[in-house]
């Protein structure tokens, strides 16, 4: 049997048919404006879906998943705040069942990527996993005992806002010193402006020039591999704050794996090698030594896999 997922995204919805081993038979990324009133946004939502059923002969749509960044009660199917969207309290799996003919889930969208990889990176050979999406922000979600945890108000798995500084940089949030802070693209490109502005990054400015390009993670990561001391330190203090928060996941909760995903986790070794040092030189030795350290080899189909699978639970 095959179901349906939606990653919803701020500018686009992808929508994928996903087989229960995880493969994905048809996708497509679709635009989506989200600057109306959520009853006409959601009537696209579902128009588009519709359009994409048809579109591939597809019938009989039974479980459809959505996977949503924000503060999600996944039991009642409300998003409860979604700052990408602007959307608070809106009882999003009540709206869609007015025009869906299908049992809709609605989840958090790092929850969705965690179960993701848990279905396709783990293939479901360890109970225990952690996600870590090390994109603009940083989330996060958990596997304990092969389901996904979601805690006792449906708000576990905010990893990225753990605290590894608490004198630290001002958080989205409002708090200080969080992971997301940090190691999230915008906290990146944050201490690489500073780092510009105080001269300690001229390699960096060239290429910012050269280039023509917004400063970005993938830049930072061009500068470091051009030996700029000031760039590839900005990676290792990244790095040394994931390793710390992996080392506080490890020693509360014991997983099997932890995979990462999103782009920042594409800068490779930069990053990986001083998180991994860090995480062997502070979790404690026995579950150090079991816990895997992967980067996802199905970034960007984690989140629409997971949103269909999760359907079915």
């Amino acid at each position: 049997m095959t179901v349906l997922g939606v990653d919803c995204g701020g500018t686009n919805l992808k929508i994928a048919w996903v087989k229960e081993s995880g493969e994905i038979i048809r996708s497509a990324l679709e635009p989506i404006n989200f600057k109306r009133s959520v009853g006409q946004v959601v009537a696209d939502i579902a128009s588009r879906i519709k359009i994409f059923l048809s579109r591939h002969g597809a019938s009989g749509l039974r479980n459809l998943g959505m996977g949503i960044a924000g503060e999600i009660d996944s039991a009642q199917g409300i998003v409860r705040f979604s700052p990408n969207l602007g959307w608070k309290n809106v009882p999003l799996k009540k709206l869609l069942a007015r025009h869906l003919d299908a049992k809709v889930a609605i989840e958090n969208d790092a929850n969705c990527a965690a179960w993701g990889a848990y279905c396709l990176d783990a293939k479901k050979d360890c109970e225990n996993l952690i996600c870590l999406t090390l994109g603009t922000g940083v989330g996060g979600g958990i596997v304990l005992g092969g389901k996904l945890y979601r805690g006792s108000t449906g708000s576990a798995g905010e990893i990225g806002h753990l605290t590894v500084d608490h004198r630290g940089r001002r958080c989205s949030c409002e708090s200080l010193g969080c992971l997301e802070s940090q190691v999230g693209a915008w906290g990146l490109i944050q201490t690489a402006k500073e780092g510009i502005e105080s001269g300690r990054a001229p390699i960096l400015k060239r290429l910012l020039k050269a280039k023509g390009a917004l400063l970005s993670p993938r830049l930072i990561e061009q500068a470091a591999k051009n030996n700029e001391p000031f760039s590839k330190k900005v990676w290792e203090e990244a790095g040394e704050c994931l390793g710390a928060a992996m080392a506080s996941l490890v020693n509360v909760l014991n997983p099997d794996r932890i995979v990462l995903c999103g782009g920042v986790s594409k800068a490779g070794n930069l990053i990986l090698n001083p998180a991994l040092r860090t995480l062997k030189e502070r979790a404690f030795k026995v579950p150090v030594k079991r816990v895997k350290v992967t980067v996802s080899k199905y970034d960007e189909n984690l989140g629409v896999v997971g949103a269909a699978l999760l359907s079915r639970e």
